[in-house]
């Protein structure tokens, strides 16, 4: 598998090169008052271009220069590639389903009382929650910009793309609300359908706005449309599934969040679902009443991570991922033509749902 990821690798540093030349467009690392009227239009009075560069440029690309795969960009580029386009010409629209994630990583740290991402610590914590916020909320608009600049494409297809995009960001939001809700207990008895289900809104999202974007640009059918968003969000919840997984037993310096984070926020995984339904019952007990501390103690954290591997939920986990991937891949398969962008789609595919970080 090593030089497979190697591969895989090397072909996401190059999709993202292309994306982040992109953003650099739409999100300045400086704004002057020429790049804010290029962007924004004249202002009736004048703008104040440090105040943009310290609350917006500073902590976006503070997130963005710590990493990330830009694997939804990815997949935005090689689905169009697979549909017969050529990526270099949908790059400035690429750039929305990035955009928005780190946006919305931005809000989830927020909302999660995160301390790390990446590797550092959370936007919020260095700039404040208001900065953090807004910027967060920036990201969910700015990037649309590109689109609609963008005199190359009919507003038809505009239109169609901007509906895409609202029912998929309502779709994350419904996501998030789930999430929230078991964390913090206002919600018990979540079986596994509603955590597949809380994934294919969260997680999923992105992904379905991505190659939903590309397949409209490349006007495909409806038929292959939806095959491709079952996929994107299949691939979604299965590397929704492999984080999960890391998040108790993935190695740290990879890794780039907490290992435990998720015992600490009181996370409803599915390891976390399986457990409890298959440990005994003062051992499911136990796992509960760790999880509903929402403790930073290290002993108890790893207690609760040691009672979810004996379960045998990190296993479980794994083996439906891999049923996913697998199955709406096999959906898709003989829907696409037989290009080189067709191999990079089912590399990418296996990448994310084997990867240590």
């Amino acid at each position: 598998m090593a030089g497979e990821e190697q591969q895989v690798l090397s072909m996401l540093r190059e999709y993202s090169r292309l994306v982040e030349e992109a953003i650099e467009r739409y999100v300045p690392r400086k704004f002057t008052e020429e790049e804010a009227a290029r962007l924004f239009g004249r202002p009736r009075f004048s703008y104040e271009p440090d105040s943009l560069t310290k609350a917006i440029s500073d902590p976006f690309w503070d997130l963005m220069d710590r990493g990330g795969k830009r694997w939804r960009p990815a997949l935005l580029l090689i689905t169009y590639e697979a549909l017969g386009g050529r990526a270099e010409d949908v790059v400035d629209i690429a750039i929305i389903p990035e955009i928005v994630h780190n946006g919305t990583l931005i809000v989830d740290d927020i909302e999660d009382n995160g301390d790390f991402r990446r590797g550092k610590e959370c936007i919020h914590r260095i700039y404040g929650i208001d900065v953090a916020v807004n910027v967060g909320n920036t990201m969910y608009y700015l990037p649309l910009l590109g689109l609609l600049k963008d005199k190359k494409i009919p507003q038809e297809k505009k239109l169609a793309i901007l509906q895409c995009y609202v029912e998929e960001m309502l779709r994350l939001s419904l996501g998030q609300a789930m999430d929230i809700a078991w964390h913090k207990g206002l919600v018990s008895d979540i079986d596994e359908e509603h955590y597949m289900q809380m994934c294919a809104f969260k997680t999923g999202s992105l992904s379905r706005m991505a190659v939903g974007i590309a397949g409209i640009l490349a006007d495909a059918d409806h038929e292959l449309l939806e095959r491709l968003k079952d996929f994107a969000e299949s691939l979604s919840i299965a590397f929704q599934i492999q984080d999960d997984i890391l998040n108790i037993i993935g190695d740290a310096r990879k890794y780039g969040k907490e290992i435990g984070g998720d015992i600490k926020e009181g996370k409803r995984t599915l390891m976390v679902i399986y457990a409890m339904k298959h440990l005994p019952k003062e051992e499911a007990d136990r796992l509960k009443e760790i999880l509903s501390m929402h403790t930073s103690e290290p002993s108890l954290i790893e207690e609760a991570i040691s009672l979810i591997k004996r379960s045998g939920a990190v296993e479980y986990a794994a083996g439906v991922a891999k049923k996913l991937v697998k199955e709406s891949w096999d959906a898709l398969d003989a829907l696409l033509p037989n290009t080189p962008a067709k191999k990079k789609l089912k590399a990418l595919a296996n990448f994310l749902i084997v990867r240590e970080f």
